[in-house]
């Protein structure tokens, strides 16, 4: 009997965040999407996405790029957030230019797609008691994800690590061809008209990681990004002059290329730019022995985050 096939997989889930994932506004951290995008993902769905499984034939979902957007309200939400799940899979088709060639080569990759919708109830005014929930509102979309896992088989030599045959334990899911374009360190760095890059506000940012920096996968875990992006912009917006207390986060991408592991030392070069109200923060980690580069087409972690002025 022939497999009926689903569209994705689907899970709900609420949860109390802790009073660290909200910022002095009551608006959620980049920080706290870690947890409430992609923890939930792995707890109720993987029995049914059989990771492990694919994981002992050698295949892994290797989690590429994130996509993180803040919808701030004017007081702040509520400590509990809902969360609505949804994976695909995914067929990306691109014409890339690889190190092995000097033409453009046809690149086919099979990627998980998980997106996620966060609605928290907002504040309907101030706290009455500082740092104690106040009253609250109708629900609304406080925040949403984009995260992209792609099928390698890491073990493998260089040139054969491609997954184009969908594995057997996720057959039950149709496959999809991705809607928007693969992305690209290229197309995260591209500004828009009127950006000009903040005089004094670049940062370089050094250090080693540490077993506190690492996860269960035995490498660096991508919170761990985002927290040094978002503890570099701060640096960088003061040495800039500008109101620390007056900076809105909206989004915040990131594109994974290579692994650190502890022990290794880092560098991340970050620049800042600004359009009128709005911020725009490039970040770039590379090793700390790697000379400084403006070629971030070979950063490790790459990192865009976008901020306002309120």
């Amino acid at each position: 009997m022939r497999q009926q096939k689903l569209d994705l997989v689907e899970a709900t889930g609420e949860r109390t965040v802790d009073i660290g994932d909200l910022d002095f506004r009551r608006n959620l951290k980049f920080r706290a999407f870690l947890g409430l995008a992609l923890a939930p993902v792995f707890r109720e769905l993987l029995p049914r996405l059989r990771y492990v499984e694919m994981g002992r034939r050698g295949i892994t979902p290797g989690q590429y790029f994130q996509d993180f957007r803040s919808h701030p309200a004017p007081y702040g939400y509520g400590d509990r957030f809902q969360g609505h799940y949804a994976i695909r899979l995914c067929r990306s088709i691109s014409l890339e230019r690889r190190e092995s060639s000097a033409e453009p080569q046809r690149v086919e990759r099979l990627v998980l797609e998980t997106r996620t919708t966060l609605r928290g109830s907002p504040a309907t005014g101030e706290t009455a008691s500082l740092g104690f929930e106040p009253s609250l509102g109708t629900p609304r979309i406080a925040g949403e994800a984009r995260v992209l896992h792609i099928l390698t088989r890491p073990q493998n030599p260089p040139g054969e690590r491609w997954v184009t045959d969908v594995p057997e334990e996720i057959g039950f899911l149709r496959l999809h061809s991705l809607e928007d374009p693969f992305p690209t360190i290229a197309g995260l760095a591209r500004l828009e008209d009127g950006f000009l890059e903040l005089a004094g506000a670049a940062g370089e940012f050094a250090g080693v990681w540490g077993v506190a920096n690492s996860d269960v996968f035995q490498h660096i875990h991508a919170r761990e990004y985002t927290m040094a992006m978002e503890n570099g912009i701060t640096q960088c917006l003061a040495a800039a002059r500008l109101p620390l207390e007056s900076y809105v986060p909206v989004r915040a991408r990131t594109i994974f290329r290579r692994p650190a592991f502890v022990g290794q030392s880092y560098r991340l070069d970050l620049r800042l730019f600004r359009r009128d109200r709005e911020i725009v923060a490039l970040g770039a980690f590379r090793g700390a022995d790697e000379p400084p580069s403006q070629d971030d087409k070979r950063a490790a972690v790459f990192l865009r985050f976008e901020g306002k002025l309120s």
